[in-house]
């Protein structure tokens, strides 16, 4: 069935670019939805500016009975969206519902895959955008982009990168949404599937000093969100001392340097290296 209206839910850049996506098109947009408030909403502006109904909603309850309340049939486009869809809520037949994933499904499942995909060193990530199933994020795929992972990005800046490739991505398949004519496939299951809660940290957020060079920068670039505070400062246990360390450089090394890895802890900055690189820790 084609949708009559299109609902959006969901937080910053990304359901801005869908709005516009969505507003240039005959159906029309009903609202939008924030479920999380993370202070100057975008999309709140871009809303007022475009004259579309705009909601925080941050309880759960009040969520579910929003969408259990719809009758027409209606696209829901969840882009980067905090709220859990019920069963009760997928089981309203008036509503097809789409969500945007930062990684290639089956692959990170659930929060902050751009950090799994960092810790983990894996070479491709990419964006999904899938139905909506019971089990977080694992509803038939409608596409999926793939992206490969420079070896000095950062969590941050790898979030943006998904970003980008999914508004873009979500213009190309809104035709087919819209008229229903799209595919899906089933999620492969390749064995290496995960699933991350927002608590989950790697490695604990501290780092080993026994790690690789390779390791720890992974490490260091996977909690590596800016100004943003996604996850605490990651620590150091050196000497049975905690330290947090505020920041980190990487460098070549010396190409006179023969010999293998070495560790050293001095003043307030450790050092790893190899015969590749070394890379500097400050502490505090």
């Amino acid at each position: 069935m084609n949708p009559q209206q299109i609902i959006i839910i969901g937080t910053g850049r990304l359901p801005c670019s869908c709005l516009e996506a969505c507003l240039a098109r005959p159906v029309p947009v009903a609202g939008c939805i924030e479920s999380g408030s993370q202070g100057f909403s975008p999309l709140a502006a871009l809303c007022r500016k475009r004259g579309v109904a705009y909601q925080l909603m941050l309880d759960q309850k009040s969520l579910s009975q929003y969408f259990l309340s719809i009758r027409q049939p209606t696209l829901v486009v969840s882009a980067y969206n905090y709220f859990i869809f019920p069963r009760e809520v997928l089981e309203n037949p008036a509503l097809n519902i789409i969500n945007f994933h930062n990684s290639l499904l089956p692959r990170h499942r659930g929060r902050n895959a751009p950090t799994w995909s960092i810790y983990e060193m894996d070479e491709i990530t990419g964006i999904t955008w899938h139905q909506v199933h019971p089990a977080v994020d694992t509803g038939d795929v409608i596409v999926q982009k793939s992206i490969a992972i420079d070896g000095d990005i950062t969590a941050l800046n790898l979030t943006l990168q998904t970003l980008e490739v999914a508004a873009a991505v979500f213009m190309e398949i809104l035709p087919s949404l819209l008229n229903h004519s799209y595919t899906c496939t089933p999620v492969r299951n390749d064995g290496r599937t995960s699933y991350h809660r927002s608590t989950d940290v790697p490695h604990g957020g501290v780092l080993d000093p026994e790690w690789t060079v390779k390791q720890a920068y992974a490490f260091l670039r996977a909690l590596d969100y800016g100004k943003f505070k996604v996850f605490a400062p990651p620590k150091l246990h050196h000497l049975g001392t905690d330290w947090s360390i505020t920041g980190y450089q990487i460098r070549p090394a010396d190409p006179g340097q023969r010999d293998g890895s070495a560790v050293a802890f001095q003043g307030r900055q450790l050092r790893l290296r190899d015969r590749e690189a070394e890379l500097l820790i400050n502490c505090d």
